[in-house]
């Protein structure tokens, strides 16, 4: 999960290391400190490489 905020450079993502509910959280933080809309992407799952 990937979100973003349209209107700065705010970002966070379970790429980053956090937890999608971390990554929710973060971002309604950020909508209510800031008035900003935040939006977000679904991140494709890791691929698995098998030998």
């Amino acid at each position: 999960m990937f979100k973003y905020c349209l209107e700065c450079d705010w970002q966070r993502s379970t790429a980053d290391g956090y937890t999608e509910k971390e990554v929710s959280e973060k971002a309604i933080e950020h909508f209510v400190e800031t008035g900003h809309t935040v939006d977000s992407l679904r991140l494709p799952p890791p691929i698995v490489l098998q030998n």
